[in-house]
């Protein structure tokens, strides 16, 4: 397990970021994800974590968004993830 879990999952509130499912109703432990993956140059530290659904997580790969299952649009990013990049470059989908 991701040694930040625990405070990643805590600042969500064990729901995945990107559908807002509640961990709770699954058997098994949500995964933390670069929002906006390392290889579009996302930042390698907390801001950039988010807890997410396997399936969630699959599905938006390495773009900065994506659909669930169900054809939702995923958010471009959680709530807590600033709008532009550390260089001040605006984040881009």
């Amino acid at each position: 397990m991701n040694p930040l879990y625990a405070a990643v999952a805590e600042r969500a509130n064990h729901r995945c970021e990107y559908c807002q499912a509640p961990e709770v109703v699954f058997s098994f432990p949500f995964e933390v994800e670069h929002s906006v993956p390392l290889a579009r140059q996302g930042p390698h530290d907390k801001t950039n974590l988010a807890l997410a659904y396997r399936s969630c997580n699959l599905r938006k790969g390495l773009r900065i968004s994506g659909t669930t299952s169900g054809g939702r649009v995923l958010s471009k990013y959680p709530p807590h993830y600033p709008t532009t990049l550390p260089s001040g470059k605006p984040l881009r989908v």
